[in-house]
């Protein structure tokens, strides 16, 4: 006969008691254990959990099977004693705290002791949550690098504009050179200076493509040429500046476009009569007329017949005089024709010379007349100058004969004449009637 194995139970009501802290916790256990229908009990010691009174959830609340503590979140271990992933242990309060590492800019969860997260290329921050200098685009990538030509360390963190372009350089990636320079065409793409001068144009210049050399973008008034140093037609070149031809209009840009000579500033085809330097004089035979042009010279020639003709002086005319008969020269009757030297001369050219000529004349009478008064005048105060002199002038005629001397005076003609003291002789007698006596010691002569 086989035996039958018996059936065995155990059981173990809890038992609980109050700890110091308050807290509820297992005092001790008994254990029945059944055989059949038998009943054998034990009484058993109560298991110790020592857990972390820091990471877990009570020093005593752990597995009683495998002594597993119930840990705060952050914490692991047997009795919750270190950090989990994503959590470091920090040195000033003790606990685990997390590390809150951005999982666009960090490689992993993981965080060193100083809670500093492991970042991607180009992301900085102890979370890695934003690029570092030199780097823009925060993503999921990290940050890529700016972009500025090697001539800035550093760009906006969003847009990636570069900052502080050096080099002469300026752009969102100092890609361009600054005003007055410009870009090298080899393969340094150095900025260079252009060689244009602020004194003849902006300053500022391009290269074309396939051209090695650089050319002013716009030369100032007078200058021309690739580097604005050359003077434009109109112009001369005046102690290396570019002065306008002073040639007073007198000469045609569209038949002379350089007006005048580029080195000394000379007039090159004078028109309008004029001729000089600067074509400031009038041609042999022409005038200046009140508006500064240059009119044909005329003169009065008389004829025959009593009229009066205006004839020019100016050389190659090619015109007739017409006589005036009877012409005075008044300013209600300007009727004179004058001859014309060339097709410039218009109607009021010719009445402009009427009136001048006119002017001249009356100012030629008016000066004659004024020179004879004052020369009739000089002659009557001359003539009376000399009438008073000879009044006024001793005149005295000796007479010598045989037995006696005879004297006559201019004044013995003259009435009433005052000789008194014309002989200084005490000896010497006037008589009322004019007549001198002269007395010597020996003699007595009258005059």
């Amino acid at each position: 006969m086989q035996e039958q194995a018996l059936p065995v139970s155990t059981y173990r009501p809890p038992v609980t008691s109050i700890s110091e802290d308050g807290e509820l916790a297992d005092s001790e256990s008994q254990v029945y254990i059944e055989i059949g229908s038998g009943c054998f009990s034990f009484i058993l010691e109560e298991y110790v959990c020592n857990c972390s009174a820091v990471g877990s959830l009570g020093v005593n609340r752990c597995n009683q099977t495998t002594g597993q503590c119930e840990c705060q979140p952050g914490y692991q271990g047997l009795r919750c004693e270190t950090c989990t992933e994503g959590f470091y242990l920090n040195g000033t309060s003790g606990r685990c705290l997390p590390c809150d590492c951005n999982p666009r800019g960090a490689l992993s969860t993981v965080c060193s002791s100083s809670g500093k997260c492991q970042c991607k290329v180009g992301v900085t921050g102890s979370s890695c949550d934003r690029c570092q200098d030199g780097y823009y685009d925060f993503n999921e990538n990290g940050c890529l690098p700016c972009q500025c030509n090697n001539r800035s360390a550093s760009c906006d963190a969003l847009t990636g504009a570069c900052f502080n372009c050096q080099d002469n350089s300026e752009g969102d990636h100092c890609e361009e050179c600054t005003e007055g320079f410009y870009q090298s065409p080899d393969g340094s793409k150095e900025c260079l200076r252009c060689p244009c001068s602020a004194v003849t144009s902006t300053g500022s210049c391009i290269i074309k493509l396939g051209e090695s050399e650089p050319e002013c973008v716009q030369c100032k008034d007078g200058y021309t040429g690739q580097n604005c140093n050359d003077c434009n037609h109109g112009y001369y070149n005046s102690d290396s500046i570019c002065v306008e031809c002073q040639c007073h209009g007198h000469v045609d840009p569209v038949k002379t476009p350089r007006v005048c000579e580029p080195e000394s500033g000379e007039c090159i085809s004078c028109l309008h009569n004029t001729t000089g330097f600067w074509c400031e004089n009038c041609l042999d035979g022409y005038d200046r007329d009140l508006e500064g042009n240059c009119i044909t010279k005329e003169v009065i020639v008389p004829t025959p017949e009593g009229s009066t003709t205006l004839v020019s002086r100016a050389p190659l005319t090619t015109s007739v005089p017409t006589p005036v008969r009877n012409s005075t020269f008044a300013p209600a009757t300007p009727q004179t024709v004058f001859a014309v030297s060339s097709a410039e001369n218009s109607t009021s050219a010719l009445a402009d010379v009427s009136w001048t000529q006119f002017n001249i004349i009356i100012l030629t009478v008016i000066i004659i007349v004024v020179v004879l008064l004052m020369g009739f005048v000089g002659a009557v105060y001359m003539y009376r100058e000399y009438q008073n002199r000879k009044l006024n002038a001793p005149f005295w005629t000796i007479e010598l004969k045989e037995d006696n001397i005879s004297f006559s005076s201019y004044h013995d003609s003259i009435p009433n004449a005052d000789v008194s003291g014309l002989l200084e002789d005490d000896g010497n007698e006037v008589a009322p009637n004019g007549q001198l006596t002269l007395t010597t010691p020996m003699h007595n002569y009258k005059a």
